[in-house]
């Protein structure tokens, strides 16, 4: 199973190096590769994270070295992975993604891949009560392509207030594979 994880601006995100050495350890089956957008730099080392995942890993940005290594047109390239996820994803992500913004390499292959895309949210305290917010959620989720990840709720490092966050990524990728059926990478007869 090829997977692209997109990894946005949250401070869950420091929690992604933890994640990925997870998978490779348990789950050989799935070959990952990261992008991050230019916000994640902010909370995880792409380093640290290309060391983990054994490739080198992008930021979401056109003129990315590791991105136009994939040719001319980056975003063709991304929605070739049987699954992108987008974790965690941002409120600022989860609004451009139900925009239908595309101004981005991973943006713009999450909207354009009929592969399953897999929304993570890590959202700011109160957001989670945000009609609009729900409605974008609701919105994505009706997406044929699309799954929502339920968020859970965690004390807010910055305020202590409930913030609804990603889960852990071990339970993001069990639920992907609810979803698809069978263990990511695993060969179906």
């Amino acid at each position: 199973m090829r997977l692209l994880v997109f990894a946005t601006g949250t401070l869950n995100t420091c929690f992604l190096p933890v994640a990925v050495n997870w998978m490779r350890a348990t789950r050989p089956d799935i070959d990952v590769r990261i992008v991050l957008s230019q916000a994640a730099t902010g909370f995880v080392s792409p380093a640290a994270l290309a060391t983990l995942s054994g490739r080198a890993v992008a930021i979401d940005a056109w003129d990315d070295p590791v991105i136009t290594a994939d040719g001319p047109a980056p975003h063709t390239a991304l929605t070739d992975y049987d699954a992108m996820l987008v974790y965690p994803a941002s409120l600022n992500t989860v609004s451009k993604l139900h925009a239908l913004a595309g101004d981005t390499p991973a943006l713009n292959a999450a909207q354009c891949t009929d592969n399953l895309v897999v929304v993570a949210p890590n959202l700011p305290p109160g957001a989670q009560n945000n009609p609009a917010l729900t409605a974008a959620l609701n919105a994505l989720s009706s997406r044929p392509n699309f799954m929502v990840i339920e968020p859970v709720l965690r004390p807010s490092a910055s305020t202590g207030a409930d913030a609804a966050v990603a889960p852990p990524l071990w339970d993001v990728i069990a639920a992907v594979d609810a979803r698809l059926g069978a263990p990511l990478g695993a060969v179906v007869a």
